[in-house]
């Protein structure tokens, strides 16, 4: 069933990464009334989560939100799907980078440095965009998925510019012994942890937040400076990859102040451009527990 299920998907998916992009938001305006108007995908999570994270603003505003963000959603998966086809060419044009100054002179220092960044606007074509800049060997973390066909087909995609993929439970070992070159090493900051161990919390949208500290601990032991990466979308089709320093020193930061000012930096995205965050992800699901009652 599982190659079965991946053959399907090759040929019925496959050959539309080859339609232009115009043709294939046709699809992506087709999918958003299937997805957010016919099924309903995790519209009460939506809500409940921009509820939660915006508490000032209307209803009338919060659904403006909402249906940008499912227009968003299917942007996005159209976007993948040209991103197993997408010429390099195209993709530097699509989604140029703008922060050369500041990436050259990271480059120039001969460090490896850690990029933080998010599920803002298209992440995927973000990891892509940033590898085809070249300067840096690109290491990104993934888990790894249930069917091997999906698993092997998705590496073979995300690493085809040179970028190399690493399991996130793996990423401990890896880093333990010398790279091969220097490196720019890449961490999704804002999942949700399922368990409560190296984890910070603070407040992010309004929300008492779990959040992973890994950014902080690698940059610390790499003594690698700390710059978030995102997508800012101008238009359908068309971003400006920026980038923006985290922690230049981060052996001399106080402890979690990285991962706090991580945290604030993607939470001022977020107000900048509310439709460009994951709202249908969960975030949320690890509770902070209560402080002991003492009599």
């Amino acid at each position: 069933m599982a190659l079965i299920g991946f053959l399907l998907f090759y040929i019925l998916v496959i050959p539309l990464s080859y339609l232009p992009l115009r043709v294939l938001y046709v699809f992506s305006d087709f999918l958003y009334v299937i997805i957010y108007k016919l099924f309903n995908y995790r519209v009460k999570v939506v809500r409940n989560n921009l509820k939660a994270s915006f508490p000032n603003k209307s209803a009338a505003e919060l659904k403006i939100i909402e249906r940008k963000y499912y227009h968003n959603l299917c942007d996005w998966i159209i976007e993948t799907i040209k991103l197993f086809s997408i010429s390099e060419k195209e993709l530097r044009r699509r989604i140029p980078f703008e922060d050369i100054e500041l990436y050259q002179s990271l480059r120039k220092d001969n460090r490896h440095i850690i990029v933080a960044a998010g599920h803002f606007n298209n992440f995927e074509w973000l990891a892509q965009g940033f590898t085809i800049v070249g300067g840096f060997q690109t290491i990104g973390l993934f888990t790894p998925l249930s069917n091997k066909y999906f698993n092997r087909f998705m590496l073979k995609n995300r690493s085809r510019f040179g970028g190399i993929m690493i399991p996130a439970k793996e990423i401990g070992s890896y880093l333990s012994k010398p790279l091969p070159s220097i490196s720019a090493i890449g961490f999704v900051t804002d999942q949700s942890p399922r368990k409560e161990s190296n984890i910070y919390w603070t407040n992010f949208l309004s929300q008492e937040t779990a959040c992973f500290t890994g950014v902080e601990r690698y940059a610390v032991k790499l003594n690698a400076p700390v710059v978030f990466l995102y997508p800012y979308k101008i238009k359908r089709g068309q971003y400006v990859l920026r980038m923006r320093m985290i922690s230049d020193e981060p052996h001399l930061a106080h402890p979690f102040a990285i991962t706090e000012s991580t945290t604030k930096f993607l939470e001022n995205l977020i107000h900048d451009q509310p439709e460009a965050w994951m709202w249908s992800h969960k975030r949320w699901k690890l509770k902070r527990p209560p402080l002991p009652q003492f009599n």
